[in-house]
């Protein structure tokens, strides 16, 4: 019967412990261009994500990226402007989870990734004036999707 117990009480500890290993935070935004938008964000190692627009990527506390809802044709327009400004750096661009990217610096002292979500009229700007590494690092823990 003490055996038992015991292992009864090992797993509830076990299923406890593991029920507060959430590591990712998520919000869903329905924005004006009439799409329902949900953020995911890779919380591990001290990252966080507000609820509140623009929406704040931080770690430790500290401000990394910011982003905002933008419609699809903002979207085309940065593409077009990154592509004509000569002080803009084009440094990736591809898709990812179904999204199509582009990122870009402004001088090497401020870098952008511009998202248009898949299946949308939306899009999302995402501003870091930390380092081109800081804004690597917000985009790869960002999922973003549209609700249906």
């Amino acid at each position: 019967m003490l055996k038992k117990l015991s292992i009864l009480v090992s797993g509830m500890i076990l299923l406890l412990s593991l029920a507060g290993c959430n590591t990712s935070k998520a919000y869903t935004y329905n924005v004006e261009t009439g799409d329902s938008v949900k953020i995911s964000l890779d919380t591990s190692d001290q990252y966080d994500i507000t609820s509140n627009l623009p929406f704040v990527i931080s770690h430790d506390e500290e401000t990394l990226s910011q982003g905002v809802f933008m419609t699809a044709e903002n979207y085309s327009q940065y593409a077009e402007v990154v592509n004509a400004d000569e002080t803009a750096t084009l440094l990736d661009f591809g898709s990812k989870d179904g999204n199509q990217y582009i990122f870009w610096s402004y001088n090497g002292a401020e870098y952008n990734y511009a998202i248009l979500i898949g299946d949308s009229n939306t899009g999302v700007l995402l501003g870091n004036n930390v380092s081109e590494e800081s804004a690597r690092e917000c985009f790869e823990r960002l999922k973003i999707s549209v609700v249906k």
